[in-house]
């Protein structure tokens, strides 16, 4: 266990104070610190468009929480943005030049910080494994799809629940003239599954606390997934748990495989309307 005390009163380590909503460090940005996340919390969020314009949140970290620890062995540009989403109180230390002399005058608090160092390296290994393991199961899925229609998208969604532990998968679909108007299309909890139950939030936004204000009844543990053509939100996924939330690699599985399930999405569409227009004809 490292001793954050100490640490903050040694001078080879450093205090940083963010406030809310500050950025610590952007995409493509490059330093050499090992921070540790002394009080509040950080997001930590990747790009959903080339004009970084939006973002997606991967993952939080809060007290006592290591990252960037790979500065220790080298170093390279930042895949990912963290902010604040609080006032947040930092330590760091510059890895090239002053952990080497760290190690030397306090050798008993650098083995702490290196055995918390490869834990946390060991769990997000696992997890990493996990993201692939379940990305590639939904793509293999996909891959061999023959046919791009419903049935085929809710044994998908059937797929995911199965995957990343969850209870049950709700799917809308947002009108495309009105904004307000959603349809369920898809209920994994019902016996039928396939629905067209309409949902008019009015001049709300399609978020988990006005689902729960309509006939949607849903449980406090849900993610609510983006499914995006382009730029544009068109499709939500409701995911949910019962009795646990959903940890730290079950949301980004969530967010790796709903890029896929928007790509299927767009196909299902594509291959519907040319088959109405050969109808038509």
């Amino acid at each position: 266990m490292i001793n954050i005390n100490f640490l903050e009163n040694s001078w080879f380590f450093k205090i940083k104070t963010l406030e809310a909503w500050e950025l610590l460090f952007d995409e493509w940005d490059i330093d050499n610190n090992l921070y540790i996340v002394k009080s509040w919390e950080l997001s930590i969020e990747k790009y959903t468009t080339n004009e970084k314009k939006e973002s997606k949140i991967l993952a939080v970290l809060w007290n006592w929480e290591i990252f960037w620890e790979w500065s220790i062995w080298w170093w390279w540009k930042k895949q990912v943005k963290i902010l604040a989403n609080k006032k947040t109180v930092l330590l760091l230390i510059e890895a090239t030049n002053w952990f080497e002399k760290f190690l030397l005058k306090h050798t008993k608090h650098w083995v702490d910080l290196l055995s918390s160092i490869i834990y946390i390296s060991n769990k997000r290994l696992l997890e990493s494994n996990f993201l692939l393991t379940s990305s590639y199961k939904i793509n293999k899925d996909i891959s061999e799809i023959n046919d791009f229609n419903n049935r085929s998208l809710f044994n998908i969604l059937d797929e995911i629940s199965k995957i990343i532990f969850s209870d049950y998968v709700l799917y809308f679909e947002k009108n495309p003239v009105l904004n307000n108007i959603f349809t369920l299309k898809y209920d994994s909890r019902n016996k039928w599954k396939m629905w067209q139950d309409i949902i008019d939030l009015k001049d709300f936004k399609f978020n988990i606390s006005n689902l729960k204000k309509q006939w949607v009844n849903l449980s406090k543990n849900n993610i609510l997934e983006e499914l995006k053509n382009g730029n544009e939100i068109i499709w939500y996924l409701v995911i949910w748990n019962e009795k646990n939330d959903f940890d730290e690699s079950q949301k980004k599985s969530i967010w790796i495989i709903s890029v896929s399930i928007a790509w299927f999405i767009k196909q299902k569409q594509y291959f519907e309307e040319n088959r109405d227009k050969e109808y038509i004809k």
